[in-house]
């Protein structure tokens, strides 16, 4: 306790109260005004009590809930102290005790602390003084207020009253639990600095402050007309706002120290003068001729005078008359309540009653072990601090409306039934939806309802399918209802096997619908397609019931052993071949004989070229009587180095204008063997040296199918089900003209100006040996007519790489990089760029669409010359890690003077898997999706050049009927 003849004010901690004070305040009996004094302060010491000259102990230690009363002797006004986490020190003193800090759930805590300190200042005291430490009104307590006037009227009415009744207070406190309506008046410690410092600017400040504060506190129903209904009351017609515009609250002591020994060593010397002394003695009495006080001129202004009494202590005494006088309410109030309005209590009752009060709101929170019978006290103590995270409550409920309307734009937009992509759009827009509204903590937990709630609606009855199809679309089809087959909706324009019929073809879902139904289904439709030859490819002819697709875990071990016999092929007699087949209990001899090569050195890199294509300024010497695997063999040793195609193909391109215009090709009739007719010698005079393969029978699987394409890595005894592969003759050479290209009626679905095929000039010179040389001096004249220059015999042919998208635009390519646009657009060269280069398996559409389409390359057109030779194919497209070819043991020769078309696979399948095309090509890298391996054309005479002999067959057409393979 203060001293009093020191600071002349007694000052203690509450609830002990000091034994020479509680006298002093017994003998105010029923006159005792209680101020509450509460707010902010930045000072170590937590001290708001600046303003009326009062401070506590320099050993005071400052704590949260912790009330400091103050007496001055001679007043009716005990003034209590409270110091609450408003003050900077104890608010400090809270952030050191944390070890991890989220701030709303701190802030939260700290809000709901001084809440408590307030209601405590509300029901125990007669005036509240709210002390600020800035210069103007922080709007931020408007909010305390609301707070607390929805914790008095929705908790504490419900238990304070009654509580009290079972303490000492009893009734004195009545229904309202509280000595009266308190009159809360603002301090402001400091003045802005940019405002005169005057009465009438001071004053003006005050009243402007005045008039925001009362416009909020009436706005937000804290001051309401009748004092039963209000929470705080305002005077009428007294100032309730104080600023602090001239005494320096906080001053240093180290510079009033310097300031008064200042003072005392330029004190004036008062001592008077010997004439002064003179004219003193003629004065009638002491003091007449120098008055004692200060002149006339020297008197204090009315600006010293009013800062003289423009003091807090004045201000505050103005109140407390009010409440002393018993008009307390009715200078608040328009309208008075019946009940008693205001009580002033002795300070004996008043500290009873501030005990029990005191424990009711502060004291039992801070025992956790306190449990109430009264359930509206109990709910208090435990949901005080979550009643009043307002905050907390608004940020949920914004979630919570952002999760309606995103549920509601979700189910508005949801269809019958819609696939994962669709389901994702729909969640994206309405999480769009759902931001618009919802925001704060809570969002992330409403963002992942809304995530639940709308993957359960899709999962109830609305999930399709999602099967992907062989071209990556999923499946439409309702996912909990059965279906037969699957259906992505998407429906593609592609043409039949002679490319006359343009049709609407579903996306497959196997490779058999992807590569045979949709064709054979055209064939029936086009008026063309049954009148074709085609070429009947080997496929898969059970003879067992219960036939299945090889497993290539358990039955391709043996490809790598098929692999190394084809790079390192041996010669084997026909003995050792029949005794072989007579092993195989599952398998049958092919109908077929397939020669086998002998060893080789292993091909360069420059080799892909197939064996029978021509070379260009080199003579060729070849065979004109069979063909068989001699042409597959040069691209299965080439195998090893297949992923270096797609890299080499730019390179290729780019050295494709340096050859030759023309080809030339020497053709060298075959020497037959009586010994072995059955064996077939083809003969190739290269570069490097001369080749030689002789064809042994295989055995072909009938109990196990191949379940993809034929590939070089396939194994030679393992079948396909059907012939991905078409190859048709839809009719002679001269329904094609090179002046109007392709006509419409006959092959439809072309751009305008890519329907036209490259001409090829190939030079053919037949080499004679020695010993022959008088059987062809027995030839007859009609043969004599094709050497009219000598022994060259010039062709032409013609030929189309064409290129198909799913809308149905066909097009011919001039080059592995550019679409042909017209007749004009063919040059001399032109065709060697597409025969000599890898051309890619995909190229994007030039037709005008919003979105570009990949083309594939569907079919090869060739157009045969009038001269006895035979065109040869032997295609090798590389997709991938495979090399996929026809899969014929004879490669296909295509008669003179006719009109044929390759269909290439629509869907391409390795051992166990289906390669898709790419959703995009890069012009640097044409070649990225696949290719067709350059060199697929060869060239050989014509059957009736040779000699007859029986054991050589001649190629036959026959037109593929509908089979249902299983």
């Amino acid at each position: 306790m203060r001293a009093m003849s020191f600071r002349k004010y007694y000052s203690w901690k509450y609830p002990d109260v000091p034994e020479d004070v509680a006298p002093l305040l017994l003998e105010l009996k029923n006159s005792l005004v209680v101020v509450g004094v509460v707010g902010r302060s930045k000072c170590s010491l937590a001290n708001k009590m600046s303003v009326f000259g009062m401070q506590p102990e320099e050993t005071h230690e400052p704590a949260n809930g912790q009330i400091m009363c103050y007496y001055k002797p001679g007043t009716s006004t005990l003034l209590l102290h409270f110091e609450s986490t408003h003050d900077e020190v104890v608010l400090g003193q809270k952030l050191l005790e944390q070890t991890s800090i989220d701030f709303d759930h701190f802030y939260g805590n700290m809000r709901s602390q001084f809440v408590r300190m307030m209601l405590l200042a509300l029901h125990t005291c007669h005036i509240v003084v709210y002390v600020e430490t800035g210069q103007t009104f922080d709007p931020a307590l408007v909010t305390i207020c609301q707070l607390l006037k929805y914790v008095r009227e929705q908790h504490l009415l419900e238990f304070l009253p009654q509580l009290l009744r079972e303490t000492s207070a009893g009734n004195l406190l009545g229904d309202r639990a509280r000595l009266c309506t308190p009159r809360i008046l603002f301090i402001f410690e400091n003045y802005p600095a940019d405002v005169e410092k005057t009465r009438e600017f001071i004053s003006t400040h005050e009243f402007q402050t005045e008039d925001k504060i009362y416009e909020l506190f009436r706005q937000y129903n804290i001051v309401m007309q009748s004092a039963s209904n209000s929470l705080l009351a305002l005077p009428n017609n007294k100032q309730f706002v104080f600023y602090n515009a001239n005494e320096i609250l906080r001053p240093d002591r180290l510079l009033l120290a310097i300031d008064a020994l200042n003072a005392t060593m330029y004190k004036q010397d008062v001592k008077e003068e010997e004439e002064d002394l003179e004219i003193i003695a003629l004065a009638p009495f002491e003091g007449f001729v120098k008055p004692f006080g200060d002149a006339y001129t020297v008197r204090k202004s009315d600006e010293q005078l009013y800062r003289e009494s423009h003091t807090v202590w004045h201000f505050l005494q103005r109140h407390v008359q009010d409440a002393l006088e018993g008009c307390f309410d009715e200078g608040s109030f328009k309208q008075l309540s019946q009940s008693p309005p205001f009580q002033l209590l002795n300070f004996k009752t008043w500290h009873m009653c501030m005990v029990s009060i005191h424990k009711l709101l502060v004291g039992n929170v801070e025992d956790v072990n306190y449990v109430s019978t009264n359930a509206h006290y109990q709910a208090y103590l435990r949901d005080f601090t979550e009643s009043l995270n307002y905050e907390k409550r608004f940020w949920y409920h914004l979630s919570e409306l952002g999760l309606k309307k995103g549920i509601s734009a979700y189910k508005h937009s949801a269809a019958v039934t819609y696939g994962s992509a669709a389901h994702k759009q729909m969640l994206a827009n309405a999480t769009l939806v759902f931001e618009e509204e919802g925001r704060g903590p809570y969002a992330e937990l409403a963002l992942a309802k809304l995530n639940d709630v709308c993957l359960r609606y899709w999962h109830d009855g609305r999930q399709q399918c999602e099967f992907p199809s062989l071209r990556g679309n999923p499946c439409i089809l309702p996912r909990d209802v059965s279906h037969d087959k699957h259906s992505s909706g998407v429906v593609h324009i592609s043409s039949c096997n002679c490319g006359r019929t343009l049709g609407r073809r579903e996306d497959p879902y196997t490779l058999r619908q992807a590569n045979y139904d949709y064709y054979e289904h055209m064939a029936v439709m086009c008026n063309l397609c049954v009148k074709v030859k085609r070429f009947q490819f080997p496929v898969f002819t059970p003879s067992i019931s219960d036939y299945r697709a090889a497993a290539f875990e358990a039955a391709f071990p043996l490809l790598l052993q098929a692999h190394k016999n084809r790079a390192e092929p041996q010669v084997e007699e026909d003995s050792d071949q029949e005794a072989n087949a007579a092993e195989e209990p599952y398998s049958q001899p092919a109908t077929e004989a397939e020669p086998e090569p002998e060893k080789e050195p292993q091909a360069s890199a420059n080799e892909w070229s197939q064996p029978m294509s021509a070379t260009y300024g080199s003579d060729l010497n070849m065979s004109i009587a069979g063909f068989g695997v001699s042409l597959k063999e040069g691209g299965a040793e080439a195998e090893v180095e297949e992923a270096e195609v797609c890299d080499k193909g730019s390179q290729d391109n780019s050295t494709s204008s340096d050859t030759s215009t023309e080809s030339e090709i020497e053709l060298q009739p075959k020497e037959r063997s009586a010994q072995k007719a059955n064996q077939i010698v083809a003969r190739e005079s290269l570069s490097k040296g001369i080749r030689s393969v002789t064809h042994q029978p295989e055995l072909i699987s009938t109990t196990e199918y191949l379940p993809g394409l034929v590939h070089m890595c396939s194994g030679l005894e393992l079948l396909p089900l059907f012939p991905s592969w078409s190859l048709a003759c839809v009719g002679p050479s001269s329904i094609y003209s090179h002046n109007t290209g392709l006509q419409e009626h006959f092959q439809s679905g072309f751009l305008s100006g890519a329907n036209y095929l490259l001409p090829w000039d190939v030079q053919v010179r037949l080499v004679q040996p020695h010993y022959k040389h008088q059987q062809q001096q027995l030839m007859g004249k009609k043969n004599q007519r094709y050497r009219k220059q000598g022994d060259r015999l010039a062709l032409k042919i013609f030929i189309g790489f064409e290129y198909e998208c799913s809308r149905g635009h066909r097009f011919m390519m001039r080059s592995p990089e550019r679409v042909l646009r017209g007749g004009a657009d063919i040059e001399r060269d032109t065709s060697t760029k597409v025969i000599n280069n890898n051309m890619p398996l995909y190229f994007p559409c030039p037709c005008r669409a919003q979105n570009t389409f990949l083309a594939q390359l569907m079919r090869i057109h060739v157009v045969t010359p009038k001269a006895p030779v035979n065109i040869i194919l032997d295609p090798k497209v590389l997709v991938g890690k495979y090399t996929f070819t026809l899969g014929c043991s004879i490669l296909p020769m295509l008669s003179q003077s006719a009109y044929w078309i390759l269909r290439l696979p629509y869907v391409y399948q390795g051992d166990n898997e289906i390669i898709a095309p790419p959703e995009k090509i890069e012009p640097t890298n044409r070649l990225a999706g696949g290719c067709i391996l350059a060199g697929l054309f060869g060239i050989a005479e014509t059957e009736s050049m040779e000699l007859k002999e029986p054991r050589i067959t001649s190629m036959t057409f026959t037109r593929l009927q509908s089979h249902a393979y299983k």
